[in-house]
């Protein structure tokens, strides 16, 4: 049997959640691969040690730069180690994790001391001549969609990132056709082979436990759900006004609306509280739930309880983002903006409305809240997601034989 070690580079992924959550995507995905018996594949996933008191010193930094400058530099976060390798403990098979400074010289080294044959998805170039094949990634155009959302300075760094990456890599990775597609549009022929993986639902056999105590949230018993971040392109705002429209409607009905996710928007700090003086001028204050980001596990059981997941975003690098991944996986129902990345969602769980209308919005929720659901069972999930993982799998395989 022909065996292959591959690095699963996580630099650039580990500081957000849908970042993190890609990588346990691409693990499942070369794990099905593992499960067929035709090839072995030995994972080595790759997190960069950064020091603690060189992030703080430079969070400092940031802030004096941002308060007194304008700058609008993004804090990073200091994330424990232990908190890597239990976000990794899900994904069985053939993993390892080992930290590295987070130099490409030190990467270099580990490559060559566990015989890497290929590593991937690298978020920034390698300069110097690294000693094994890899595959770049790009995340997406949003910069060339929405340029109001960035600095000159923040869209001229990813023109030019991107251009680099595109010249130096030999195989790109991107998460949607639609990417793909920006890529000719905005930089026509390139050096570089682009190639989109297929939309592939994440399955969490965390969703299925039942011992989980969900208390300490004093969840409602009737609620639809929001699971992104508050950033400004997600767009609360229009589900939160829908939501008033929602409510309207119906009559005698005691339905809530929950989100989760990190309340902070590094490019604009106010954002958060511009949405918390809307939910007080819609009357909403006790009917919007805003829980924070709370535990992978947590998440996963409010999830399950919900009436379906409301996905209002104006701009996403995948179809859907992480949160509809995650429900299509679950067979719950999702309301999704149609902005032409999400048109490649095809699944009957899965329902569109205009994005930017709240009215559309209301429908489309007013049709999912009285329609009756549909419980899949736990094998047809599990089936239907391991043939998804399969496809990913062997389209990453086929990209790193192709190298």
């Amino acid at each position: 049997m022909k065996k292959i070690n591959i690095g699963i580079l996580t630099d650039q992924f580990i500081d957000w959640g849908g970042g993190i959550d890609f990588i346990r995507l691409i693990l499942n995905g070369l794990n099905s691969i593992n499960d067929t018996g035709d090839v072995e594949l030995n994972i080595y996933v790759y997190v960069p040690n950064k020091s603690e008191i060189k992030i703080k010193l430079k969070n400092i930094i940031k802030f004096f730069l941002n308060k007194f400058f304008g700058h609008k530099y993004k804090q990073q976060k200091i994330i424990s180690k232990k908190l890597f390798l239990e976000t990794f403990k899900s994904v069985k098979g053939n993993i390892s994790v080992y930290f590295y400074d987070g130099t490409e010289c030190d990467l270099a080294k580990k490559a060559v001391k566990h015989n890497i044959d290929f590593v991937l998805p690298v978020a920034n170039p390698f300069i110097s001549k690294f000693p094994t094949a890899w595959a770049g990634y790009i995340y997406d155009f949003q910069h060339k969609y929405y340029p109001e959302f960035f600095t000159e300075e923040n869209r001229d760094n990813r023109d030019r990132d991107f251009l680099s990456m595109l010249n130096l890599a030999k195989t790109v990775i991107v998460n949607a056709k639609s990417v793909k597609e920006d890529i000719a549009k905005f930089f026509g022929p390139t050096n570089a082979k682009v190639v989109s993986l297929p939309f592939c639902p994440v399955l969490n056999l965390d969703f299925f436990k039942t011992d989980i105590n969900l208390d300490k949230y004093n969840l409602p018993e009737k609620y639809f759900m929001i699971s992104n971040q508050f950033w400004k392109h997600k767009d609360h705002a229009t589900a939160f006004k829908a939501f008033r429209l929602f409510l309207d409607k119906i009559e005698n009905e005691d339905v809530y609306l929950i989100c989760t996710g990190q309340t902070h928007d590094g490019r604009f700090p106010d954002y958060f509280n511009s949405l918390q003086n809307l939910i007080v001028n819609l009357n909403l204050k006790d009917k919007i739930i805003i829980l924070g980001y709370i535990p992978k596990q947590d998440q996963l059981q409010v999830l399950k309880k919900c009436i379906g997941i409301i996905q209002p975003t104006l701009f996403e690098g995948g179809p859907g983002g992480g949160a509809v991944y995650e429900s299509v996986a679950y067979g719950i129902p999702s309301i999704v903006s149609e902005i032409l990345v999400n048109t490649e969602l095809e699944d009957e769980t899965v329902t569109f409305f205009t994005t930017g209308s709240p009215e559309d919005l209301c429908d489309k929720m007013l049709t999912i809240f009285h329609r009756e659901k549909i419980n899949y069972s736990v094998d047809e999930l599990i089936l239907k997601n391991q043939k998804a993982r399969l496809r990913m799998g062997e389209q990453i395989l086929s990209i790193i034989q192709n190298n």
